[in-house]
């Protein structure tokens, strides 16, 4: 298994080290603390980038009927107001 420092995986997959860390700590990466130079530092064992979450979008395919629906709501809020 390879083993990255914290820095250096933080480096390749472009993330905050702070980041990396508690990930590390929460156990989504695997890791392993080892004594260095009388410091303990933590050691990413895999070698796998995190998976990224995906973000559910909504699409409209009906422009037309979407600013109908839209419009006849914002017609009805200036009939509120008067």
């Amino acid at each position: 298994m390879n083993a990255l420092s914290v820095k250096a995986y933080a480096t390749k997959y472009r993330l905050p080290i702070y980041n990396v860390v508690k990930m590390a700590r929460n156990g989504d990466l695997e890791a392993e603390l080892r004594d260095v130079d009388g410091r303990r530092e933590y050691f990413i064992l895999n070698d796998k980038a995190p998976a990224s979450k995906k973000v559910k979008q909504e699409t409209i395919t009906d422009y037309k009927k979407a600013y109908e629906e839209l419009h006849l709501k914002y017609e009805a809020l200036l009939k509120k107001m008067v």
